[in-house]
């Protein structure tokens, strides 16, 4: 395994903060000029539907890879205990859910670090025959949330014979969750903004996984804000997708016609919320609410309406819409319940005093905008899982959480009997405010 770099080196990675502006707000028609339309809007003699360009396939179709932003920044992470957090889920994903991991660090000084540490890691025993690795590559970034900055994955489905489909990344537009006026974690954003093609167009991850390039659709979208069942049904929230602080100049029509489009939708399901406390994003519902299968969701549950009253109402409102709207298949859609931890978890006054940015420190200097305080609720969720080939990976907090841990881990287990049910100990991830499904991004296999 070596380092490879896949960005332009710099001297260092601070960011000019001045007079940076945000995304520009992409009309309508812009947007799909780019987009390949669906055949099925074209004449089509034959009564056989013909599958769209663009489709994103589910993510429990089989990866070449998982690909994860190795945490660097201090002011979202307590880094120490968060790096081993990451690791470990690296190495589970290899040892149990049997496919490569792309650890993508800031700056190849870390990335030495890292290749030291993956060495050490790949020599166990359990490890070492392996036919799954984990790769260490440099890629400059903000924050490290790879669901929201790295590729959306898609097939292109082409007219070409020798070569009817590849896959390419979709780069969205990104404005770290609202932009510097609409209550975005951190400004600037650019080494996030660059990450989707910079993996894309990188000669030796794009070589090795297959990746025919990128496609830059201008919509400020994150991919924790959609979730797909890869038959033409996707999920997301209103509170995320349809907030003034990401495309204000679209509406709910617009936005459905782009997903299509880029993402191969016949039908998009719009919960009104995501989860309370996930202020970070605006309600993703990657936290909330997730497909199993085609026609089933899981969906975060609690039945504390004392001490959790916000998320009591807004579970059963998304189980209301979700039980008066079917799929794209026609199908009335079965919903299983993923508790929450309950009590709600809080972070404690060490944790919120160990992620402050330091009174000495220059605050000009720091382009995060997100600050924690003691007793805040958290947006723990154990909907925040990620399925890999042969295991799903399950975030575990620990202390007060015991017992839904437990629960969420046998739950899962009866939702995906061919698959290990692996628990991750995550509580250190979820201090910066997402957790395992933000932390990754699946790479489809292409069958060569």
């Amino acid at each position: 395994m070596t380092t490879t770099e896949i960005a332009s080196a710099t001297d260092s990675n601070t960011i000019d903060t001045d007079g940076v502006p945000p995304p520009p707000q992409v009309d309508l028609e812009t947007i799909l000029s780019v987009l390949p339309l669906s055949y099925n809007d074209k004449s089509n003699s034959s009564k056989k539907k013909i599958p769209p360009p663009l489709h994103m396939p589910a993510e429990w179709s089989p990866h070449s890879a998982c690909l994860i932003l190795y945490p660097h920044n201090p002011q979202t992470f307590r880094l120490e205990k968060v790096q081993q957090e990451i690791l470990y889920l690296a190495q589970q994903i290899v040892q149990e859910g049997q496919e490569d991991v792309y650890l993508l660090c800031h700056d190849a000084k870390t990335a030495e670090i890292v290749q030291g540490r993956v060495h050490i890691l790949m020599s166990q025993q359990q490890l070492k025959q392996s036919k799954f690795s984990i790769c260490v590559h440099v890629c400059p970034s903000d924050d490290t949330w790879a669901r929201d900055t790295a590729p959306t994955f898609v097939w292109h489905h082409t007219t070409d014979g020798d070569h009817p489909r590849r896959l390419i990344g979709l780069d969205w537009n990104f404005n770290a969750y609202g932009g510097p006026d609409g209550g975005g974690l951190y400004w600037p954003c650019t080494n996030d903004q660059n990450i989707a093609s910079q993996v894309c167009n990188s000669p030796s991850i794009s070589a090795a996984l297959h990746i025919d390039g990128s496609l830059d659709v201008p919509l400020i979208l994150e991919g924790g804000a959609i979730h797909t069942d890869g038959e033409g049904t996707l999920l997301t929230t209103k509170e995320c997708l349809l907030n003034p602080n990401r495309n204000p100049h679209l509406d709910q029509g617009d936005i459905e016609l782009i997903l299509r489009h880029s993402l191969g939708i016949e039908k998009v399901l719009w919960l009104p919320t995501g989860l309370d406390a996930d202020e970070d994003t605006n309600g993703h519902v990657d936290n909330f609410c997730c497909f199993a299968e085609p026609g089933h969701v899981l969906l975060a549950w609690t039945d504390d309406e004392e001490e959790d009253k916000e998320n009591y109402q807004r579970c059963r409102q998304a189980r209301l819409y979700l039980q008066q709207n079917m799929d794209a298949q026609g199908r009335q859609l079965k919903i299983t319940k993923l508790y929450l931890p309950s009590p709600p978890l809080r972070y404690s006054e060490e944790e919120a005093i160990s992620l402050a940015i330091p009174d000495d420190e220059n605050q000009e200097e720091s382009n995060y905008i997100m600050t924690r305080h003691a007793n805040e609720k958290m947006a723990a969720s154990y909907i925040n899982f990620y399925i890999a080939n042969q295991a799903v990976m399950v975030p575990q907090f620990g202390g007060t959480a015991q017992d839904t841990d437990s629960k969420a881990l046998e739950t899962l287990r009866q939702v995906f009997p061919y698959r290990s049910v692996v628990g991750i100990p995550s509580r250190e991830i979820l201090l910066g405010g997402g957790n395992i499904h933000c932390q990754t991004q699946q790479v489809p296999l292409v069958h060569c």
